[in-house]
């Protein structure tokens, strides 16, 4: 299983740890809870590799994994564009790959980082925490809108990319750190094909067709 660099330093400092501790007691009790905290950083950061379950370019390719908890139709106000889009919002799940992907190719136009609060991001309420506000334009001219929220347990959100990089569709972005929430804003000539419940894989399932 591929393992984000990002992670190296954390794997190989608690691996060394609880390497020392057991040479020194000879205590497997004591060893233990390392190697479930080396278990669960490996987890973290792992990062297998994913192909879209259709290779339309059309067909919009889930940014996130995790469960499906809102699909309806939203503004997005952080950058200003008049307009309603449909929306799918992502939870994710401690245990979730936490690496983010583009669900079509296109320019990243806009790329802002937003202060707010860390309230559970399962609630309404936590689309105004701190986040990460992608604006893509692909080459049809057509908006899309990622963001990136950060939860009551994940508070740090990194980007792979900056504003005025080309994207392609089903490429590495970025990462929440321990989960959190991503929400999709897709422009209206695009039909949504999963509902809320929906378990869905970032780079892998399509979340929305063209009409």
């Amino acid at each position: 299983m591929p393992i984000r660099p990002e992670g190296l330093k954390l794997i190989i400092a608690t691996f060394i740890l609880g390497l020392t501790i057991f040479v020194l007691t000879k205590n497997i009790i004591l060893t233990f809870p390392f190697l479930v905290l080396l278990l669960l950083v490996l987890n973290f950061f792992r990062d297998p590799e994913r192909y879209p379950d259709s290779t339309d370019p059309n067909d919009i390719i889930s940014p996130a994994d995790g469960k499906v908890i809102i699909v309806d139709q939203a503004k997005q106000d952080d950058l200003g564009i008049d307009k309603i889009f449909k929306r799918v919002a992502i939870f994710m799940s401690p245990l979730d790959v936490h690496v983010n992907r583009a669900p079509c190719s296109g320019k990243v136009v806009e790329l802002i980082q937003k202060s707010g609060g860390f309230e559970r991001a399962f609630l309404e309420k936590s689309e105004k925490n701190a986040r990460l506000i992608w604006h893509i334009v692909n080459q049809k001219e057509e908006d899309f809108l990622i963001v990136q929220i950060a939860g009551a347990i994940a508070r740090r959100i990194k980007s792979f990319k900056e504003k005025g990089d080309e994207i392609k569709r089903g490429e590495r972005i970025g990462m929440i750190y321990l989960g959190s929430r991503v929400d999709l804003y897709i422009p209206q000539n695009y039909e949504i094909t999963v509902k809320v419940g929906d378990k869905v894989y970032a780079g892998k399932t399509i979340v929305a067709s063209k009409k």
